[in-house]
């Protein structure tokens, strides 16, 4: 049953998937004066009255429905609204999962965003069991044929299951994933431990959390049409390769004569949004359609100061068809990348339609929707940088490189950690991932990539959606318009859909096969080129 829920799980990684012109921006300093978000102010969403218990009345109706003949159109309208009822909650759930990030750390907002994903989580369970009783009717069971599949239906009309039984064993399942999240969050923030310290508990806790995954069906749950072997054959390549092409673009970096400006004196948008909204709105009017909605301010936040959650994201927010961005900012360069990488899986967000319960997100093509963004946007450096344009074009393509270096790394760790955590102690899971990493373990122990806790396997979607990217990278700069074309076919996959993979994907949308070893050389010698003629 565990690998039932990972479609559930679903919900919560997808609000886990961050002065002004922007009149209405909402700048959070948790650790300043300026906050909206105080201890004692009313959150500015204002949540549904929508609740499991709700829910559960919904879901009763349906089941009698089922026993009345002749009753198809009451049958449908029960679905209809048994699927609002559960987008309403994963928008809930995105609401409170910012308000908590805002003020990490509050226990009441942390209690609240816990309670918000369990209701979630649970819902969605709740609409598996009902919708598997009525594809079990003799009646009715052609009109739930696309909500449940045959394994599904076995289990929620098995011998003693019924709807408070389904929501109690969701929500046992939910608390025992919960407590490792929250052990880890505890040791990784922990001041008071040495990273040696941290390094060894957290490897206790990922072996606990590996437990609950089968390496047969590890890719199966992100909907992969490619496998752990592929990967672990290509991150030699990627070693050989591409680990020389990041090196040679940070050298040229550092050789320019502006690379000191970019860390000591960054060029700050004054707008970050602003600017994301200028240049986004000259690249296509579906993209300005998007990039418009952001004036409205209520689309992001912004979060800056010591007691916040340092990380950004988009949640998908199913019940409106739009999508909310947490923007965590630190006043460096890296801010206006992170907001435009933020706005490539906003953007995309609007092209998505997919109901919650149906969601199954392909990160891999997502994080393609977001990192070519990132790319499509170089061609507005001169314009942003000024005289360090070109020491940000060569960090941008550093960066991507190296998130294509290190999706595969820990892409190759996690699976192998998969096949071996029942042989393993903590110091033997460290040792397997200093020796997979390399010299990338000093910059990032293991403690520090919260991905393989918060959803393991998750992390070699950088990776490959990072190559797929890069296939844009040259046009992004000699023929803008030729990458923009590509750009927006895979910006309108619908990733949110069960049916969405990767490599074909790609091939609908007119890239390359990234995933071989010619794709990866040819990528290092163009890399190597741009590195040595900037």
């Amino acid at each position: 049953m565990k690998k039932l829920i990972a479609i559930a799980e679903a919900i919560a990684l997808l609000s886990a998937l961050c002065s002004c012109a922007v009149t209405d921006l909402l700048t959070v300093e948790n650790g300043g004066s300026v906050s909206k978000y105080t201890d004692s102010a009313e959150p500015d969403h204002e949540y549904s009255e929508t609740s499991v218990d709700q829910l559960n009345d919904h879901a009763y109706k349906l089941l009698d429905d089922l026993k009345i003949a002749d009753n198809e159109d009451n049958v449908r309208e029960d679905i209809e609204i048994l699927l609002d009822d559960l987008d309403i909650l994963t928008d809930d759930q995105a609401y409170a999962q910012t308000e908590s990030y805002l003020k990490w750390g509050n226990e009441e907002l942390e209690a609240k965003y816990d309670e918000a994903s369990e209701a979630a989580y649970v819902a969605w369970d709740a609409l598996a069991f009902v919708f598997s009783k009525g594809y079990a009717s003799e009646e009715y069971s052609h009109i739930f044929e696309d909500y449940v599949t045959d394994e599904m239906a076995e289990y929620y009309t098995s011998r003693g299951m019924n709807l408070a039984r389904v929501e109690g064993y969701a929500s046992v399942d939910y608390w025992v994933s919960d407590e490792y999240l929250d052990e880890y969050h505890s040791v990784s923030y922990d001041d008071s431990l040495s990273g040696k310290e941290k390094n060894l508990q957290c490897a206790e806790i990922y072996l606990n959390i590996l437990s609950g995954y089968d390496h047969e069906t590890f890719y199966e749950d992100y909907n992969r049409d490619y496998t752990p072997q592929q990967i672990i054959e290509l991150a030699q390549a990627v070693r050989t390769d591409l680990i020389p092409a990041s090196e040679k673009l940070l050298d040229s970096f550092y050789d320019n004569k502006y690379s000191d400006d970019v860390f000591d004196s960054p060029v700050i948008a004054e707008s970050l949004f602003g600017t994301v909204q200028q240049y986004a709105s000259q690249l296509s009017p579906e993209i300005k359609k998007s990039a418009d909605k952001l004036s409205d301010g209520e689309s992001y936040v912004i979060a800056t100061g010591n007691n916040c959650y340092d990380g950004s994201y988009t949640a998908d927010l199913p019940a409106n068809n739009s999508a909310l961005m947490y923007i965590y900012t630190d006043n460096s360069y890296y801010d206006l990348f992170t907001a435009i990488h933020e706005f490539g899986h906003f953007h995309s967000s609007f092209q998505d339609d997919t109901n919650a319960y149906f969601t199954s997100t392909n990160l891999d093509v997502a994080e393609i929707q977001s990192q070519g963004m990132e790319l499509l946007f170089m061609q507005f450096y001169d314009d942003i940088y000024g005289k360090q344009s070109d020491a940000m074009k060569l960090l941008k393509l550093s960066d991507i490189t190296d998130s294509i270096v290190m999706g595969f790394l820990i892409g190759e760790f996690e699976y192998t950690a998969l096949t071996r955590y029942d042989e393993m102690n903590a110091e033997e899971v460290l040792e397997l991932y200093n020796e997979i990493m390399g010299d990338y373990a000093e910059s990032f122990p293991f403690y520090y990539v919260s991905h393989m806790f918060e959803s393991p396997g998750y992390y070699i979607s950088y990776g490959v959606s990072a190559l797929a990217a890069m296939d844009i990278a040259d046009e992004c700069l000699s023929n803008p318009q030729q990458a923009l074309e590509r750009y927006e076919k895979i910006a309108a996959v619908p990733v949110n859909s069960k049916d969405v993979r990767f490599s074909a994907s790609l091939k609908e949308c007119g890239f390359n096969d990234v995933l071989s070893e010619e794709y990866i050389e040819e990528l290092s010698e163009y890399l190597i080129q741009y590195a040595e003629n900037h």
